[in-house]
């Protein structure tokens, strides 16, 4: 049985333990055997772990287009021509990390295994039942859907591969799609399997290793964030509204009571900002609840995360913060609250707010600058050197050692695809672009603690966003969701995704150009914001190697 399992992953799996550079030279082919690889139970269960491997090599790409063409990463003296194109705005079509192709292997790999699920059923109907299959399908159907919203996100209009196509060699003679035409079919079809994949609830009282497992996969609830995300990126407010609405703090049920997360450290153990990235303590590491791309590296799963980010223990420096982030950091005041602690004017831990408040009961300021977020989590200053650190993290303020036996040395690596911090501020968008500025800002701000309305700003105990009379309430608002956005998710590559996302609507084209040549030179940022004033700048070129391997693919204008 072992080898024959070994044998299914070796079919499913070409690439996985390579780096980002390397796996995109490897050539496209078939990926699952479904004649031979999908006799029981156990290969189905293999075949779908080998699925959620091939988005590992996809991260990298995900890293380097969500981050570094923002504004608060910019390239280090260790950045490689092709990542230097990214951080300096300025991609070309032959630079690698604009190959689709990895993308099309999980969409082909879905697609064999979802043939292979069928002859499961029919050969092993007892230890593979109805119901198995169809959750299983419906989960697979999920991660397709996942990575061609990643596509139309990065590349716009691209090849739409029905299920027949068993082979990335078949795309050679497709054509591009329509991102419109490509985000309705997706969204139908998560849409008409989300009630499959709601049977689906993370397991309680059943140990850390099952619910470390669950956050790795699609389940009820990342489908959730998945179907808010697209159609928040479509710019259907109410849609979104309804599906995100019954997740906490927004209504009932309360979110932690009936997922069983963070039970035994209460709600107070949603503000442990750091246990979310560095996995210190796996039994309180989901305080927040969160959708990851998880490596480990004693099982030789690479990625270039570390590598990139950081100084030294082999890092080469090729991505930093700009200084731009860090003086958001930096200037972004606290709340004074009753708390005295050390340097800190709030205790980090405390389940209440107590703000100290005025005679008009607004909290007053403390002192400037995001502690608990910024400095010794976001970033850390190593030698001459500020480097990005939520890669190298082990806890708070404190590196990952290469010790030997370390579990967090080495290629290991949380990578967060969907996290609670984040949607929350994507509620606030909503709300706000529905036309409710005011009930986005009291989410925004944290609201009422003791209702368990946490928001990322009032969990940090950032000072709250004030409205200013006589502008646009909707403009304010949609800037601090932005700002707010910077603070909490940094470095985590879905920057330049959150600005794309806000030029897309009317009014706002000139937005990404104006937050992205913040990080540049007072010379050279009129330039940037003309240069990306322009939408087609706002998604890659094809790969000049896929443009000449397909007739059907022509190469975007100005390329």
């Amino acid at each position: 049985m072992k080898k024959k399992l070994l044998g299914i992953i070796l079919f499913i799996l070409p690439g996985l333990f390579f780096s980002c550079e390397d796996f995109l030279t490897v050539e496209p082919g078939e990926y699952v055997t479904v004649e031979n690889s999908f006799k029981s139970a156990d290969d189905a269960i293999v075949s779908i772990q080998g699925l959620y491997g091939l988005m590992q090599p996809l991260v990298d790409q995900l890293f380097l287009i969500g981050e570094a063409q923002g504004e608060l990463t910019e390239a280090g003296r260790g950045a490689d021509r092709f990542i230097a194109e990214f951080a300096q705005n300025r991609v070309t079509p032959q630079n690698p990390y604009t190959d689709y192709t990895g993308f099309y292997k999980l969409i082909v790999a879905c697609n064999n295994t979802l043939e292979g699920l069928k002859k499961i059923l029919l050969n092993d109907p007892v230890n593979y039942t109805q119901g198995k299959y169809e959750y299983n399908v419906v989960e697979i159907k999920y991660i397709r859907i996942w990575a061609y919203f990643q596509l139309v996100r990065i590349w716009k209009d691209v090849p739409y591969v029905e299920e027949s196509i068993t082979s990335v060699e078949q795309l050679k003679e497709r054509e591009p799609v329509s991102d419109t035409e490509i985000l309705s079919r997706i969204i139908r079809e998560a849409e008409d399997n989300f009630a499959g994949i709601q049977d689906f609830r993370m397991p309680t009282g059943s140990g850390v290793t099952n619910v470390m497992t669950s956050r790795s996969q699609f389940t009820a609830q990342s489908a959730r964030f998945l179907l808010t995300d697209m159609y928040l990126y479509v710019e259907d407010y109410v849609k979104a509204w309804e599906l995100i609405r019954p997740v906490l703090p927004f209504g009932e049920p309360n979110f932690e009571q009936v997922y069983g997360i963070a039970s035994s450290i209460g709600n107070s153990g949603y503000r442990w900002y750091d246990w979310v990235l560095s996995a210190q303590d796996k039994s309180k590491m989901f305080a927040e609840w969160c959708m990851y791309v998880d490596f480990d590296g004693s099982k030789g799963q690479k990625n270039n995360l570390q590598r990139w980010t950081n100084n030294k223990d082999g890092g080469i420096y090729a991505l930093k913060p700009t200084k731009y982030a860090v003086d958001l950091y930096e200037t972004t005041p606290t709340m004074l609250l009753q708390y005295q602690i050390n340097e800190y004017y709030f205790d980090p831990r405390a389940t209440q707010l107590n703000y100290v408040c005025d005679e008009n009961g607004m909290p007053v300021y403390g002192p400037a600058g995001d502690k608990y977020r910024g400095s010794g989590l976001s970033y850390i200053v190593q030698g001459k050197d500020t480097v990005i650190f939520k890669y190298l993290l082990k806890e708070w303020n404190v590196a990952r050692s290469l010790a030997q036996n370390d579990p967090n040395s080495n290629d290991d690596a949380l990578f967060p695809l969907y996290r609670t911090g984040h949607m929350l501020l994507k509620v606030s968008e909503i709300l706000n672009n529905m036309g409710m500025p005011e009930l986005a800002l009291y989410y925004l701000n944290g609201g009422d603690a003791g209702a368990h309305v946490q928001s990322t700003r009032a969990r940090v105990k950032c000072y709250p966003f004030r409205l200013e009379e006589g502008k646009d309430p909707v403009e304010q608002v949609n800037r601090f969701i932005l700002e707010e956005m910077a603070l909490e998710c940094s470095f985590e590559g879905v920057r330049w995704f959150d600005l794309v996302r806000f030029a897309r609507r009317a009014g706002y084209g000139s937005w990404l150009g104006e937050y992205v040549s913040k990080k540049y030179p007072a010379d050279r940022q009129a330039a940037i914001r003309a240069k990306l004033q322009d939408p087609f700048s706002w998604y890659l070129p094809y790969y000049q190697k896929n443009v000449d391997s397909n007739s059907k693919l022509v190469q975007k204008t100005g390329y």
